[in-house]
């Protein structure tokens, strides 16, 4: 008996190991930090459809959108609706506060017939609630539920997020009042919750800083940030130093898709933008 091994038996033991060898490169590949950028639908395909209706946000997934973006406050009588503003003027023409008036009186408002929408294919688009929204999600899809309201919100939003039989990886609560997602994280901790900022420039410095984001989101309980897409801020070390303090690092609002193939290849979790279709052609390869 030899010390070596027939050839023959080499070559059959490589061929055999060269499909082993790819699963794990493969492996591997989807691991890596940046290799999966989420495509967000910025409250929903709003540069094709009226934002924060259930037209938007349905297109926003036929677009290709990994996830749907929307913007929440609560009625006079403690409904949680989609809607960005304060008042209802810029989106319906009315011109009350969200706060002031009942799910019926919105209810009776066009959010599709109105603006550059007018007198189009939306017009029979109302407001719709969270409930609503949420009943949409596909199962292999999600959605960032952005609170444009105070943390009085989270106690209705918790008990419509678990009536909605979403899996929890699969909605993230953001919003820029850090004491909207310190409450969310304290109530339901379950429930993924991420800081909101954008970023301003004085004396030659931006702010927040990098430490400054990561002591606010650690500070809060967050589990990540969703940052504007300042390149002049977030770069690859910028997205290192988020990373390395255990938080995830989403960015907003990305039209350019160039922009959007360097923010892909820095490593950013997902990437927010009113064209889904054009963003995603530009970041898948």
């Amino acid at each position: 008996m030899t010390g070596f091994m027939d050839e023959d038996i080499v070559k059959e033991i490589l061929i055999l190991m060269i499909p082993i060898l790819c699963l794990l490169a493969m492996v591997g590949c989807r691991a890596a930090p940046g290799a999966e950028c989420m495509i967000v639908a910025h409250r929903g395909a709003s540069q094709d459809a009226p934002e924060n209706t259930l037209a938007a946000f349905r297109l926003g997934f036929e677009q290709g959108a990994d996830r749907i973006e929307g913007d929440f406050r609560m009625t006079s009588d403690g409904h949680i609706i989609a809607m960005h503003d304060r008042t209802l003027s810029r989106t319906t023409g009315d011109p009350r506060e969200t706060a002031d008036v009942p799910l019926g009186g919105i209810r009776s408002l066009g959010a599709g017939d109105w603006g550059p929408w007018k007198g189009g294919e939306f017009r029979n688009e109302g407001v719709p609630t969270l409930a609503e929204v949420l009943a949409i999600v596909p199962e292999d899809r999600g959605i960032l539920v952005e609170v444009k309201d105070s943390d009085r919100i989270v106690p209705v939003l918790i008990r419509e997020l678990e009536r909605s039989g979403l899996d929890r990886d699969r909605v993230a609560v953001i919003a820029f009042d850090r004491e909207v997602v310190a409450t969310m994280k304290r109530a339901s901790p379950k429930w993924k919750a991420m800081w909101l900022t954008s970023f301003s420039r004085r004396n030659g410095t931006w702010s927040p800083t990098v430490d400054e984001v990561i002591e606010i989101a650690k500070s809060i309980g967050a589990d990540g940030v969703d940052v504007e897409a300042d390149p002049a801020v977030v770069d690859r070390t910028f997205v290192e130093r988020v990373r390395s303090a255990g938080l995830e690092l989403h960015v907003w609002t990305v039209n350019d898709p160039q922009l959007a193939l360097v923010l892909r290849e820095i490593g950013v979790d997902s990437i927010t933008t009113d064209r889904p279709a054009v963003i995603r052609k530009a970041i898948v390869r």
